[in-house]
Parts: structure tokens; C-alpha cells; sequence
């Protein structure tokens, strides 16, 4: 057995004795479960509240990004259509990403 394998097997079993002694319930396991479901809450709670704030700056951006098309258009720049298609794509990504974790996150 070389030095990567002994170090492999090692750790593998470390991490399977750390998953045994926090799957034993014992009087410390349910203050552990007692802490995760309150911190649990806590960030539930909060992430309503930090989805409504990332919605709050997508809308900043877009009027930030209209703005930025609307007076490249009125110069005459010809590369309206680029920088309007940068603008939504970014906001799309931005939205969709959102929503994905939202699904992904609050999805008990």
C-alpha cells in the first residue's frame, strides 16, 4: 500500500467515525439536533428576506441597464443591440439563478 492509499484510508475511516459518534443519540446528540433546527429556522427566516433584497437590486439593474442602452441608442452607437442583450442576459442569469436556489434551499 503506497503513502496516497494508507492517507485515503485514513481519512475515510476518520469521516466514518465522526458520522458514527454524530449519529449516536445520546443527551449531547439531541442538543446538536436541538441547534441545527433552531439555526435551520434562522436561516429560513432570513432567507425570505435576502431574496426579496436580491430582487430589489436586479430591479436597480435593469433600470441602470436601460438607462445605459437608452443613451447609447440616442448617441447613435452602433452597438445598441450588444449592450442591450448584455444587460437582459446578465438580469435573466441573475433572476433565474434566484429562483433556483430558492427552490433548491427552501424546498421542505
Amino acid at each position: 500500500m503506497n503513502k496516497i492509499q494508507r492517507i485515503a484510508t485514513t481519512m475515510s475511516l476518520m469521516g466514518m467515525n465522526v458520522v458514527m459518534s454524530f449519529a449516536q443519540k445520546s443527551n449531547g446528540g439531541s442538543k446538536i439536533t436541538a441547534g441545527l433546527d433552531e439555526a435551520t429556522k434562522t436561516v429560513t427566516d432570513m432567507f425570505d428576506s435576502a431574496v426579496k433584497l436580491l430582487y430589489a437590486v436586479c430591479a436597480i439593474m435593469a433600470c441602470i441597464g436601460a438607462f445605459n442602452v437608452y443613451s447609447k441608442w440616442s448617441n447613435g452607437d452602433p452597438d445598441v443591440t450588444k449592450t442591450a442583450a448584455g444587460w437582459i442576459g446578465g438580469l435573466v442569469f441573475v433572476i433565474v439563478a434566484i429562483i433556483i436556489i430558492q427552490k433548491v434551499f427552501l424546498s421542505a
